[in-house]
């Protein structure tokens, strides 16, 4: 039975001061420390803290306070006819020391916190590795321990920033045979406590030539055995294999492209004890263009996004391409669409999703900047009879970098809901997201 709207109001408000209590109280204490911090704080030289000769302690902080309707911030899914709140709070203290062309170590622990519907207070090691060169072997560095693994622009491999984080404990060996050439080979396994839930190991190796001083060719290879997992939706992948390529140039001073095509397979579990096999694949291509200087400096871009779909689940062969659910910026700020792998809405299933983005920026003044972005999604496979038109996400951010280090953000965000949800739900109600954040790092 569905709680009287009365009772669902005052809850959602109790949620809502509770949460704001919590995050405004930290967003003040921290505000004032950063305001009162030496200026050494704050440098950007790399002179570390006074005293600690080559070493640093650091801190890295986000907050934010979220507010949406028709969608549970906690799951990430559509909830017709309910508002939803919380703050959010991410904290990273952090110890640095080594010695220049030699070694260097890092310990980073995080306190990542919600408050509101869900509650959660999880402190954990989120950093903790040593790396430096190896003795007699020029140009071949490694990295042992606890760490994030980010490459070319996140499409595969990034930190999601937005929310926790995304590390694993793994070694990563860096080949330099060539000013022009790098090759990282690296293993590891997920940190199951800021990876959604996910259990398993990444093997890979990346490689980045530099034939011309605009011009980036990054080729890749990956084995994943993740489980089932908030940042692999769908999941339940045994083994799955992405190969791609990534290719990034700059024309002029006005005029940058990049594209990266992928091909996944491998095999998964079917459910019977047997396996189906993988044949996916997916990628973007972004173009981002800066007209000549004018009052207001700035940029407009575009971009599309695709990943196949799987219209036929009965035939046990597996055509669903999954990237992670790591904030890539191909998929909005929103998080209704978390990756290129689909949505489900009212138990009906979008597999594989087209992704149109336009938008533009612009510099307000040297520290305050607004852009709009827009985000139409269609999905590739749909059940019969419904429409292939998810809908069109608007975000738009205003942000204020207050000082180096100190950054405020504002952002309103609609989903326009298109034919699959009403064809789902029977409605189209569209979803709306707000939010308020500070970022800051001393």
């Amino acid at each position: 039975m569905a709680r009287p709207k009365g009772i669902q109001v005052a809850k959602a408000i109790d949620n809502f001061a509770y949460g704001m209590k919590r995050l405004f109280r930290l967003m003040f204490v921290v505000t004032v420390a950063l305001f009162l911090a030496p200026g050494a704080a704050f440098a950007a030289d790399g002179s570390g803290t006074p005293g600690l000769a080559g070493s640093r302690f650091g801190l890295d902080a986000m907050m934010r306070g979220e507010a949406a309707r028709h969608f549970d911030l906690g799951t990430a899914a559509v909830a017709e006819g309910e508002d939803d709140t919380r703050g959010l709070v991410r904290l990273r203290p952090s110890f640095e020391t080594g010695q220049d062309n030699s070694w260097r170590g890092r310990i980073e622990g995080q306190w990542y916190g919600l408050a509101g519907r869900q509650d959660l207070s999880a402190v954990m090691v989120y950093q903790a590795y040593l790396e430096g060169s190896l003795p007699g072997t020029p140009g071949l560095t490694a990295k042992v321990g606890r760490q994030e693994l980010v490459y070319g622009s996140t499409f595969l491999l990034g930190a999601d920033t937005f929310y926790d984080g995304q590390s694993w404990d793994a070694a990563r060996l860096t080949l330099r045979p060539a000013d022009r050439l790098s090759v990282d080979l690296f293993g590891g396994r997920y940190v199951k406590r800021n990876s959604g839930g996910i259990e398993g190991t990444l093997y890979g190796i990346y490689g980045t030539i530099l034939p011309q001083k605009d011009f980036t060719l990054d080729l890749y290879g990956l084995r994943d055995t993740g489980g089932v997992g908030a940042t692999h939706a769908g999941g339940a992948h045994e083994v799955t294999w992405s190969v791609g390529a990534r290719a990034a140039a700059r024309f002029g001073e006005r005029l940058d492209l990049e594209a990266e095509p992928v091909w996944q397979f491998g095999r998964k579990a079917d459910g019977a004890g047997g396996y189906d096999p993988i044949a996916a694949f997916g990628g973007h291509v972004d173009l981002t263009f800066r007209p000549a200087p004018a009052r207001f400096p700035g940029k407009l871009f575009g971009g599309f996004a695709w990943g196949s779909g799987d219209g036929n689940p009965g035939d046990h062969h597996f055509r669903e391409f999954h990237n992670p659910n790591n904030d890539t910026p191909q998929v909005g700020d929103m998080n209704v669409i978390g990756d290129l792998s689909g949505l489900t809405v009212a138990g009906h299933a979008a597999s594989g999703l087209r992704i149109l983005t336009l938008g533009g920026a612009a510099d307000l003044s040297p520290a305050v900047n607004l852009s709009l972005t827009g985000h139409a999604v269609r999905a590739d496979q749909v059940p019969a009879g419904f429409s292939k038109a998810l809908g069109v996400e608007a975000d738009l951010a205003l942000a204020w970098t207050v000082r180096d280090g100190l950054c405020v953000t504002l952002g309103a965000d609609r989903f326009f809901t298109g034919g699959f949800f009403r064809d789902a739900t029977g409605r189209e109600k569209d979803i709306d997201y707000g939010y308020l954040q500070l970022q800051a790092a001393i």
